[in-house]
């Protein structure tokens, strides 16, 4: 789970997501990138090495954190083929970092398994439930 945030909803959001893929398959390794906090080459070698990756991004100004739109461009130089990808955020009144992370990740050569898990402003417990939920379909997938 690659992911950066303004006002902690997002890693909120990918932390009960990387809970619900854990709930749903226990063998799993799920990792969590924050991409200010993380070597960017360490990223891409996780993203090499699994099956699905999940990006995450809040909406600002229409659209998504520079660090996730420089990420999601060193993605698609690489290339990638037979990997899997879905999206996440918040946002606070447009929110479409989502599709758009999608289409990016699309064009970069994954699989886009699910429309995306969006949540207005912080995720509040029932929102959050929705994310462990969201983590349980996609692994599943």
């Amino acid at each position: 789970i690659v992911y950066d945030t303004m006002w902690n909803g997002t890693r909120v959001l990918a932390e009960n997501i990387a809970r619900g893929i854990q709930l749903a398959d226990p063998d799993v390794t799920v990792k969590l990138h924050n991409l200010p906090k993380s070597d960017p080459n360490d990223v891409i070698t996780e993203v090499f090495k699994s099956k699905l990756v999940v990006v995450g991004s809040p909406t600002i100004n229409n659209g998504i954190l520079h660090s996730v739109a420089g990420f999601a461009h060193l993605l698609k130089e690489l290339k990638f083929k037979n990997k899997k990808a879905a999206a996440f955020g918040c946002y606070g009144w447009s929110g479409e970092s989502i599709k758009i992370l999608s289409e990016l990740l699309q064009n970069a050569g994954f699989e886009v398994i699910d429309a995306g898990f969006r949540s207005q402003w912080n995720p509040d417990p029932a929102r959050q439930q929705e994310a462990v939920e969201f983590g349980k379909r996609i692994a599943r997938a």
